[in-house]
């Protein structure tokens, strides 16, 4: 159970294919969060290597003994900070492929979900993943898996008491407009489902669907931050009125027992 309240704050930029750019970008996130006191850091979802497709053609030129060097810099600089760094980035396999990760201090969430275009570029992860920060326990996830309700049930039931999601959501919508309004939307229910605050850090292409933003355990957005650093406090559980946790003890118990019914 969370103990006090919780500064989180979302580091919005425009990643490069140059991993020395984004570095010093991702930098000066940590200096302007350390600045306002906060205690957890997201960047976008591959901060550190650009997007394939978008910052990049591909993941072919990346210099991986460079990018795991870069990525441990990072993290312990942003710790002798005080800040957990979440570092959007990726990491070979061991198989000729790459993953699309969350990476923190003890921690490495592969995203699960993919995109027909991810797929060209990424292999999925298979295991929900958490962090602990100052007795929070934080859940991971990236970008395409607000859509699918198993990837939250999964960190519900790991009991996180808020949930951290990075995003490189930008590019074409073939209909304009409309993943402005659903995305949103999705954040709204995957926190007001399991009654569990949602944190977004989005990239800050000028393509970009959406700002960054923060939902609390209603679903109702309470943040919202275009480039540059957005800072949210999440409320301890404790703090909550009485019918959210009711909420979450119903929904966790009817996911429970449909999964005893498949299998």
């Amino acid at each position: 159970m969370s103990a006090a309240q919780l500064r989180v704050g979302c580091w919005s930029f425009t990643a490069t294919a140059d991993l020395g750019d984004n570095a010093a970008s991702i930098r000066a996130g940590i200096a302007a969060a350390a600045a306002a006191q906060v205690r957890v850091l997201l960047t976008p979802e591959c901060a550190l290597t650009g997007y394939p497709g978008a910052a990049r053609a591909g993941l072919a030129d990346l210099p991986s003994c460079a990018l795991a060097d870069t990525q441990e810099l990072l993290l312990a600089e942003a710790e002798r900070a005080g800040i957990a760094l979440v570092l959007g980035s990726a990491s070979g396999d061991g198989a000729g492929g790459w993953t699309n990760d969350a990476i923190a201090l003890g921690a490495c969430y592969r995203k699960r979900c993919l995109t027909p275009h991810d797929e060209s570029n990424f292999r999925a992860g298979t295991k929900a993943v958490t962090m602990v920060v100052d007795g929070w326990r934080l859940g991971l996830a990236i970008c395409y898996d607000v859509r699918f309700p198993h990837v939250w049930n999964d960190l519900a039931q790991l009991d996180v008491d808020a949930n951290l999601m990075i995003g490189h959501m930008a590019g074409v919508d073939p209909d304009p407009g409309t993943k402005a309004a659903v995305i949103p939307a999705f954040c709204s229910v995957r926190a007001a489902e399991t009654a569990t605050p949602l944190v977004f850090c989005n990239t800050a292409a000028a393509d970009r669907w959406l700002d960054s933003a923060s939902w609390d355990a209603r679903g109702v957005q309470t943040t919202v931050h275009g480039p540059g650093l957005m800072v949210t406090s999440l409320i301890p559980r404790r703090d909550w009125a009485p019918w959210y946790s009711g909420v979450r003890a119903t929904y966790l118990a009817q996911v429970i027992a449909a999964g005893r019914e498949t299998c």
